[in-house]
């Protein structure tokens, strides 16, 4: 006899064993999703220290963004010109300082970002004079560290402000009311082309502080994308379709402790969206997969994917061309009434 038929017959018969049976699969449910939790403290407790953790180039540079954007903010704050910032300014100098200890390229947009920052700043000074009991050193320190460097007009900061052109909200709307989650795709090769202009959008995505902390995995090979989604729970029925795999995780590396512990979903979230529709845009439909899994699964498809433990898995994107029969859900969108809370 089957043996899930004798247990219905034996708790049909015995109630209170049912009952206890019930109540132990709950406290299961509640100590499972404890070691979930307990999986993340200890990645968060490994990798989001920037005080203990070991100093690399993502580590480096998002420190540099964390610092010189506080810098950049201020050259664009409202009202009169007033002397601000002289901590950062000098925090910004010395992780310079670092960069080219450290032998990381001068040519990388993250140092030369930095660099226009400070020499922008080093101009406010001449403007709003620093406290006297700053001032020489700041001013010495920030002339050495521009000594021999030279404008890059592509990252002079601050910027003028440009409105969007009036038509650009219905051009928007247009992109935002075709695009839909794919589930059918052509056997067609994805244009790798394709893909890199979009992220190339996406990477103007806002995240905290500019640290952009974001990396595309990206899977071509069947074999590779099979063994990906085989740890994934949302992509029966249409996997075996999926012609590129997109992996979006975040480096623990870009936030300075576990006070940022949720700032990896918001910005993956920020970048993800946009790429979304800038894959729509080139031609390209997508679907995003959810990644709720368990930590064994999780421990996994890093192994599989071959991506660094201080990244963060934060989703599956598949990606193809849409089929010519392909066929979406129309996706009823909620009310605005239930949406918008103005108060």
């Amino acid at each position: 006899m089957n043996l899930k038929i004798i247990g219905r017959s034996v708790f049909t018969a015995f109630p209170p064993l049912r009952q206890a049976y019930w109540r132990q699969r709950r406290k299961i449910g509640l100590l499972k999703a404890a070691l979930y939790h307990i999986y993340d403290a200890l990645h968060t407790y490994r990798h989001m220290r920037w005080e203990f953790t070991a100093s690399n180039y993502w580590k480096l540079s998002s420190e540099l963004i964390f610092q010189f954007h506080k810098l950049e903010k201020g050259l664009c704050m409202p009202g009169p010109a007033r002397f601000f910032g002289h901590e950062p300014a000098f925090a910004t100098v010395g992780l310079i300082d670092r960069w080219r200890q450290a032998g990381y390229p001068t040519s990388d947009s993250i140092y030369l970002g930095a660099l226009e920052t400070v020499r922008a700043y080093r101009r406010r000074l001449d403007i709003t004079a620093p406290p006297e009991d700053v001032a020489a050193e700041l001013v010495a320190k920030i002339d050495k560290c521009l000594q021999g460097t030279e404008t890059v007009a592509k990252f002079v900061t601050p910027m003028s402000c440009e409105a969007a052109p009036a038509s650009t909200f219905d051009t928007l709307r247009t992109l935002c009311e075709s695009r839909r989650s794919v589930r059918a795709y052509a056997a067609v090769r994805v244009s790798m082309d394709d893909v890199k202009a979009a992220i190339a959008l996406a990477q103007l995505s806002p995240s905290a502080c500019n640290r952009q902390p974001w990396h595309v995995h990206v899977y071509e090979q069947r074999s590779q994308i099979d063994a990906l989604l085989a740890l994934q729970n949302g992509n029966a029925g249409f996997g075996q379709l999926v012609q590129m795999l997109l992996v979006i995780t975040v480096d623990s590396h870009s936030f300075f402790d576990g006070s940022e512990r949720n700032q990896a979903f918001i910005d993956a979230g920020l970048f993800s969206m946009t790429l979304i529709l800038a894959l729509h845009a080139r031609g390209l439909s997508s679907c995003c997969l959810n990644w709720c899994v368990s930590p064994d699964n999780d421990m996994e498809a890093h192994e599989r994917g071959a991506i660094p433990g201080q990244e963060r898995i934060i989703m599956y994107m598949a990606v193809g061309v849409p089929a010519e029969s392909s066929v979406v859900p129309r996706s009823a969108r909620r009310d605005m009434g239930s949406v918008l809370i103005r108060h």
